[in-house]
Formats: C-alpha cells, sequence, structure tokens
C-alpha cells in the first residue's frame, strides 16, 4: 500500500499552503484520496503533480493553461515510494543531470560537434522535448491572449477619452453660452 501524507506534511513537502492545494484540487479537478476518517490522504504521485504546478505557476502560467497540461503532467506507471523528501532530491538531481547535459549539448553546438539540431534532439529525452513543445504552444497562446486583451482594452481605453473629450467640449460651449446671457 502507498504512503498516505496528510496535509500538514503535503505542505511541507511541497511548501505550497493548504488552502492553495484546496484551490488547485478544485479548479484543476485533481481527485484526492481520503482516509478513513474523510480527511485528504496524499499520495507521492499528488506531492508530484503539485510540485509540477507550482513550477508552472512560477514559469508564468495561468491555472487554464495548466489544466490543459495536466493529463501531460499526471503519470501513468507507478511511482517507487521513497521517504518523505528523498523522491525531491532524486528529481532535483535528475534536473541537474538534463540541465548539464542540454547545456553540454549547446556547447557542442557553438563549437560544430553537432551538425545539426536532429542531433541534439536525438541526445534529449523524448518526453522532455514533448513537453517544452507543450509549454512553448502554451506560452505563445497566453501570450497571444494577452495580446488580444491588451487590445481591445486600448479600444475601450480610447472610446472613453473621447468620450470625455466630448463632455468637456459641450461643457465648454455650455459655459460660454451662459457667459453671454
Amino acid at each position: 500500500m502507498e504512503k498516505c501524507y496528510t496535509v500538514a506534511e503535503t505542505v511541507k513537502l511541497t511548501g505550497v499552503k493548504s488552502y492553495v492545494l484546496r484551490y488547485w484540487e478544485d479548479e484543476l479537478s485533481i481527485p484526492v484520496g481520503r482516509n478513513e476518517l474523510g480527511h485528504r490522504c496524499y499520495t507521492q504521485d499528488d506531492i508530484q503533480l503539485f510540485l509540477n504546478i507550482k513550477e508552472l505557476k512560477n514559469r508564468g502560467l495561468q491555472l487554464r493553461a495548466i489544466h490543459d497540461l495536466l493529463p501531460k503532467l499526471v503519470k501513468k506507471e507507478a511511482v517507487e515510494v521513497t521517504a518523505p523528501g528523498e523522491q525531491d532530491k532524486i528529481q532535483l538531481l535528475e534536473l541537474e543531470s538534463l540541465e548539464k547535459e542540454e547545456k553540454e549539448n549547446r556547447g557542442a553546438l557553438q563549437d560544430g560537434e553537432l551538425e545539426n539540431g536532429e542531433a541534439l534532439k536525438e541526445k534529449t529525452d523524448p518526453k522532455i522535448l514533448e513537453f517544452q513543445e507543450i509549454l512553448e504552444r502554451l506560452i505563445t497562446q497566453e501570450l497571444h491572449a494577452k495580446k488580444e486583451g491588451e487590445e481591445r482594452w486600448r479600444t475601450l481605453d480610447e472610446a472613453i477619452r473621447r468620450q470625455q473629450m466630448a463632455r468637456r467640449e459641450a461643457a465648454a460651449v455650455s459655459e460660454k453660452n451662459k457667459k453671454r446671457k
């Protein structure tokens, strides 16, 4: 049976406040198990999912974008259960080694050791490449949506300014007519 972490333990492991965990559960429709008393019971997979969500939030993604990514974040295979904090250390080491390999590959590209980008892709894990592509697509979508939103607000601002100018002109004409009388 997989270890069950309490809310307090999960807060310590993830660094995310309990009310934020509950909010994410609701907004992202994350099913969380319960124990016999009805208390939340988080698994190592749940904790890893929250850490992934936290990282994506730190990179500036909104929850609706993360919601679209959620199926990719949820792992289908079983994860080895380790002591609290141990899994984080393992993943941190894996991430550091991947970053080191990526830096080496970039250096090799600059030095001309690799002839094209395909050779770089062959050396990198396909899951990481897929994840990067998804992130890039979502970030592009968010930037496009933000640009459209800014355009809409800019148009609204211009309409308000025109209305204010018309009111000022009407007030000036009205004031001029009062002075003539």
